[in-house]
Order: C-alpha cells, then sequence, then structure tokens
C-alpha cells in the first residue's frame, strides 16, 4: 500500500509577527542598555524624587521645594505625569523598573512605528528594516527621561496625519487632542506635535489640497487649545519658547547643541542623512510638498540640536521606507515579489506569546539580582559619576545647613536625601535660569568673588568632584575643612 506524504503548513500562530518581533529585540536592546541610560545625565534622581513628592502630598507641584536657591518661587511642571509613573516604577521595582518602564515606552514607539508604516501601505519586511534604522538612530538619545513618552506620542501624531493625508478619514485625527492633553503634562517637547500639524498644513496648501489644509489647520488650533490644559495653563507653552530663546542655558545643555559628528555615536545619523541623498538621486523625480517639508525642516533640526535626532529619524525613516519601495518595484520587481511573499507571512502570524516569554525572561533575571545589561554593572547609579559612596558614607552625618553642589548631582542628592536637603542647583536649567547658571560657572570655576556668593545663599558646605577648580580653592583656605574625600567626591564643612 502506498503511503502518502502529507505536507503541513507551519502553525503560523507560533511565529512573531515583525511588530511584535521588533517590541522584543528594543525592549532587550534598551535592556543591555539600561546602566548607560540611567547614568549618562543626573536629572534621573530629580525626576524621582518630583514623582515621589505627588505620590506623598497628592498635590502637583508649582512652587519650588528642591532648591535653597529659589524657594517657593513658580515650577513649571511640564513633566509631572511621567515623573509619576518614573516614582511609582521606582517604588515598585526598585531602579530596574524604571529601566523596564523605560525599555516598555521604547519598544511600543518603534513596534507603533512598524505597525503603522505597514498600514501605509509598506511591506513588512522593509517596514522592519525602517524601524530598526530609526531605532539605531535615535538610541543616541534612548535616557532614562521624560523625552522618551514623546517619542511614541510623536509616532502617533505621525501616523495619524500621514493616513488622514493619504485616505481622508477624519477618524484618525480626533483622538489627537485629548493625546495631546496628556502629552502637554508628560513632557515639554509637545510642541513638536504641533509642529508636525503645522507643516501637514503647508503641506496641504503647497500641494493645493484646500480641504485637507483647513482640516489641519484646525486641528493645529485645537491641539493648541488642549496642550492649555496643564496646572499652569497657557503659561506652559510660553516657557517653552522662552527657554528655547536663552542662548546660554541652550548652550549650556549638552544635548541641545549641534551633533559632533567626530563621536561614534552620531554616525548612524549621518549615514541616514547621507541615504536620503542617495535616495533622492536615485529616484529622480520630486517629493510632495508634504514629504519634503518634513524630511527637510527635521533634518534642519537635527543638525541643529542632537535632542532632535531620534524624532528626525521617525520622520525620515517613514518617509525614505516608502520611496524606497517605489524605487525597487520600478527596478528590481523579483526583489519586491520576494518580499511581498514575505509581507503576506507576517500578515497570518502572531507569536506574541515568544516574544512575552523574552521579556519576562529579562526582567526575571535583573529581578533576580542577575544583570543582563552589555557593561554587567546593574541599574544602579555608577558610583564613578555620582557621589554615591560619599552619600552612603556620611548619609547620618551630612550637614543640615545649605549646600553648594556639582550641576550633574542636584538630581542624585534629590533623589537619595530630600526632603532633609535641597540643592543649590541640578539639571532643570529652565527653572534656575541664567542668572543662578551663571553664579553656579563662577564658583565652581573658582572665579572672582566665589566666596562672596556662597555667603549670599549662607551655603555652609560644599560637595563636588575633587578635580574642579573650587576643590584645591577650598582645600588652602582657612575658611573650610575637607570631611570627606573618595576618587569621585570630596565634601568641604564651613569652619565657624
Amino acid at each position: 500500500m502506498k503511503r502518502e506524504t502529507l505536507t503541513r503548513k507551519p502553525p503560523l500562530w507560533l511565529f512573531p509577527t515583525l511588530t511584535a518581533l521588533i517590541f522584543g529585540v528594543i525592549f532587550w536592546g534598551a535592556l543591555s542598555l539600561g546602566p548607560r541610560m540611567m547614568n549618562a545625565d543626573g536629572d534621573l534622581g530629580r525626576h524621582v524624587a518630583v514623582g515621589r513628592y505627588i505620590l506623598t502630598t497628592r498635590r502637583i507641584p508649582t512652587t519650588d521645594v528642591f532648591s535653597h536657591t529659589k524657594p517657593g518661587e513658580l515650577l513649571i511642571p511640564h513633566e509631572w505625569i511621567a515623573q509619576l509613573l518614573f516614582a511609582l516604577a521606582e517604588r515598585a521595582f526598585g531602579l530596574n523598573g524604571v529601566v523596564w518602564l523605560t525599555a516598555a515606552i521604547l519598544s511600543a514607539t518603534y513596534a507603533l512605528l512598524l505597525s503603522g508604516a505597514k498600514r501605509l501601505g509598506m511591506l513588512a519586511p522593509l517596514a522592519l528594516v525602517s524601524s530598526l534604522g530609526a531605532a539605531l538612530v535615535g538610541s543616541v538619545h534612548w535616557l532614562t527621561r521624560p523625552h522618551i513618552f514623546t517619542l511614541l506620542f510623536f509616532v502617533v501624531f505621525l501616523i495619524a496625519l500621514e493616513r488622514y493625508r493619504q485616505e481622508n478619514r477624519l477618524r484618525d485625527l480626533l483622538p489627537l487632542p485629548l493625546l495631546m492633553i496628556l502629552w502637554a503634562n508628560t513632557h515639554g517637547a509637545f510642541i513638536s506635535g504641533i509642529v508636525l500639524a503645522l507643516l501637514y498644513t503647508v503641506g496641504a496648501a503647497l500641494d493645493r489640497n484646500a480641504k485637507q489644509c483647513r482640516v489641519f489647520l484646525a486641528l493645529g488650533a485645537a491641539l493648541i487649545l488642549a496642550s492649555w490644559i496643564n496646572p499652569v495653563g497657557p503659561r506652559l507653552m510660553l516657557h517653552s519658547f522662552d527657554y528655547l530663546g536663552q542662548k546660554f542655558l541652550v548652550d549650556l545643555t549638552q544635548e541641545y547643541r549641534s551633533p559632533d559628528f567626530h563621536n561614534v555615536g552620531f554616525w548612524a545619523f549621518a549615514a541616514l542623512l547621507l541615504g536620503s541623498l542617495a535616495l533622492g538621486w536615485l529616484l529622480r523625480r520630486r517629493l510632495d510638498w508634504t514629504s519634503l517639508l518634513l524630511l527637510g525642516v527635521w533634518s534642519a533640526f537635527g543638525l541643529y540640536s542632537a535632542r532632535n535626532i531620534p524624532l528626525y529619524a521617525l520622520v525620515a525613516v517613514l518617509i525614505l521606507g516608502r520611496e524606497g519601495q517605489a524605487w525597487l518595484r520600478d527596478e528590481a520587481p523579483r526583489v519586491t515579489q520576494s518580499l511581498a511573499s514575505l509581507h503576506a507571512i507576517d500578515r497570518q502570524a502572531w507569536g506574541w506569546l515568544w516574544v512575552g516569554a523574552v521579556i519576562a525572561l529579562g526582567v526575571g533575571l535583573q529581578s533576580l539580582g542577575l544583570p543582563v545589561d552589555a557593561t554587567q554593572m546593574g541599574n544602579t547609579f555608577n558610583p564613578a559619576l555620582f557621589p554615591v559612596t560619599a552619600v552612603d558614607t556620611l548619609r547620618c552625618d551630612l550637614p543640615e545647613s545649605r549646600v553648594f553642589n556639582e550641576f550633574a548631582w542636584g538630581g542624585y542628592l534629590l533623589y537619595r536625601c530630600w526632603p532633609d536637603l535641597t540643592v543649590f542647583i541640578d539639571g532643570q536649567t529652565d527653572f534656575y535660569g541664567e542668572e543662578i547658571s551663571r553664579e553656579y560657572q563662577t564658583v565652581i570655576n573658582a572665579g572672582a568673588e566665589w566666596d562672596v556668593t556662597l555667603a549670599r545663599y549662607n551655603v555652609q558646605w560644599v560637595i563636588i568632584p575633587p578635580t574642579r577648580s573650587l576643590a584645591t580653592v577650598l582645600d588652602i583656605s582657612p575658611n573650610w575643612q575637607r570631611i570627606y574625600s573618595d576618587t569621585t567626591a570630596g565634601v568641604w564643612h564651613k569652619l565657624p
């Protein structure tokens, strides 16, 4: 009896869809960068401290309670939802929780980008390459800070605006004003969502689509009004624009400066810029005005300020991926057919179970205290960068009087010691302003009348790196005594 050989199709529900795959890849990528994301600057500690304040008092802070240099002055709470979420994550799972929250937001961002690109007609393999490219370019600014929420909101806005432009379905735009309320209370870069609506308005006008121009214009107005629903109303938007106009403060902040292409971290950004020029040459046809505006304006923003690079990448890959697909369709139809076959498989796949298991593995290992990051350091503040040992050693003996602290350590000191300690300055330069920031620069560099400035603020002790010019001056001053020192931090107390 002849036996028939039966061929079975694999159960595609076991295969991860590419959207699920990129979620898992980005999540693990963020876990591997956890310590770097935490320690790249000193802001995380302040964000957790503010979130703890909200949890404890059930109030959103609108006056300063964190410094002794500007106590009681108006505080613009433009990140309070993100700070609350960071504090909740830290309370539940420690600093691991902060990294997991960051990883989840980043994963959702690039998974939504991939899913949105497919909905806009991009073949799944090309959407995967585009999303991974955006992640690689944007990873230069992956940090455990509120701006990660802007990446998520930005993708949602970008996909919704583009879908309406292509399909004229008004319902795609209806959720955006409600989302703007959340965005404006989560991170100050909510303005980028309004900029997107403005660019789509101008693009529709140049493309002579009067109906879409009116809709985008009305949406922009609705977004502006929605952004006013926050603890300080319209002042929030005015505050954001006012800060961008303060050249000294902007130049003082590293992330607001132009990218340094001598730094390998910016090479992916340079490659994407050059790739857009190369693709433009290959296509030899003009983009529609909206796409040209989006690509040109966000390229300029990325070149002007490094913090705009992740947003540029989200815009660029969506446009370049679409145009690259059109070029392949014309120049390499067999490749396009192969990609279409893979796209069909992706449409049948699911596989989130496996992705969930992989994510649970990473979370479980870190919960057990096993580091999964590239440095094997674990999600802790780096004692080489922050005064961890100094605070651990002196926690019970820290002077109760006013402190002068290293700028980048302000947030960490708030995280460890607030409310017992208030700081001279921390990373929120938009609050401290130019006057105190200049005074800080003068004192830390032991400039003219540094001691007069400390006396005016009644500073009784100092905690700074021993390599600072001020440290040398304090050591030889008869009015100050060093009471602690290690390779990272020195502590001086003013003699009576």
